[in-house]
């Protein structure tokens, strides 16, 4: 097989044809595990600084606190 011969058929351009799928950004019933898994920290630490971080971030700063922005959970 000739090394060059997978690069032959890739497009001249960009396309948005996968963007205009009607199914596009609907998740599938399963998530490949290696995708979940490769994300997991980010989404972890996201969830972190939502949840826990801004709260004591508010803390350190000395700037009061409202209630409905401080989640409980």
């Amino acid at each position: 097989m000739d090394p060059g011969s997978r690069w032959r058929n890739l497009p001249s351009g960009p396309s948005l044809k996968h963007l205009t799928d009607p199914s596009y950004g609907i998740p599938r019933e399963q998530q490949k595990a290696a995708l979940q898994e490769l994300t997991r920290a980010h989404v972890e630490s996201f969830n972190y600084a939502v949840h826990e971080g801004l709260g004591l971030a508010v803390q350190r700063r000395g700037l009061p606190m409202w209630p409905s922005l401080v989640s409980n959970s």
